[in-house]
């Protein structure tokens, strides 16, 4: 996903941001070079690349008793 997003918070200690993208959506983010990281600061906008994951797993339904 790429997002141009609003600087809501600069976490130096857990090296990560928060950002609000453009529908208001609140994403953290871990920024893992530190020297990156230093130039951000809380109001400013930037473009963020990051990719979104999702897990599932299906099973079947238990069989009804009919009761």
């Amino acid at each position: 996903v790429t997002l141009l997003a609003d600087v809501v918070a600069v976490n130096q200690k857990a090296h990560s941001v928060k950002l609000r993208g453009p529908e208001g959506r609140m994403v953290d983010l871990k920024v893992p070079d530190p020297e990156q990281l230093k130039l951000v600061k809380k109001g400013d906008q930037v473009q963020a690349v990051y990719t979104e994951a999702l897990a599932l797993k299906v099973e079947p339904a238990q069989a009804s008793t009919g009761k």
